[in-house]
């Protein structure tokens, strides 16, 4: 019979393997183009081609944010907390950010699981 102890290890091992991460980073980008969504929704105007191109431009400013928050997490772990509440606070105001950083997650994801499967094929 197992301890909880055990068992809560085994989750975290689990949790910080790169299937936890990647559960993290479906779950977060979801989260933030759900709340993209959500805003451009309570908004009072139509959804039209600059909003969709302000997303595009916010997948591109996201990639680079997110550039920005790896070498911040590597380098200056103290400096993380600030920058991660800054990011999150931003594309809590603004929806077009707020999709592009969802999009960008979902892509890095991609890109990289299409890396980890060219690597392990048989």
């Amino acid at each position: 019979m197992t301890s909880l102890k055990q068992v809560m290890m085994a989750g975290k091992h689990w949790f910080l393997s790169e299937k936890g991460l990647a559960l993290v980073m479906i779950v977060m980008g979801g989260f933030f183009v759900g709340l993209g969504i959500h805003r451009f929704w309570v908004r009072p105007e139509h959804f039209t081609l600059p909003s969709f191109l302000g997303c595009v431009a916010g997948a591109f400013g996201a990639f680079f944010l997110l550039l920005i928050t790896d070498y911040v997490l590597h380098h200056a772990p103290l400096v993380f907390i600030p920058w991660i509440i800054f990011l999150i606070y931003f594309a809590f105001v603004e929806p077009h950010l707020a999709v592009g950083l969802g999009l960008a997650l979902w892509y890095m994801l991609a890109s990289q699981m299409g890396n980890y499967t060219e690597r392990h094929k048989l």
